[in-house]
């Protein structure tokens, strides 16, 4: 049962960096090819809507905090049981 967690957890950690990864590459091609600065939202929420990244943006977080979760989750049962 440890072992399915741990892996869960890598892989959620794992996938979740990848995405925020891609995400931001596409962001940093977009951004040159945008206009000037705007307040409130500012360039990265703008640049977010203009590629329609921000659905796997959010998933990407998402996938990284479950991630972290299972792998503490994880951790804190392996140094529970040795005491």
């Amino acid at each position: 049962m440890r072992i399915s967690i741990l892996v869960a957890g890598t892989s959620f950690l794992f996938s979740g960096s990848l995405l925020f990864g891609a995400v931001y590459l596409a962001i940093a091609n977009h951004v040159p090819h945008m206009g000037g600065w705007s307040d409130p939202p500012g360039k990265l929420s703008l640049a977010l809507d203009e590629t329609m990244l921000r659905t796997p943006y959010i998933i990407s977080i998402l996938f990284m905090i479950i991630g972290v979760i299972l792998l503490a989750t994880a951790i804190i049962r392996e140094l529970s049981n040795k005491q």
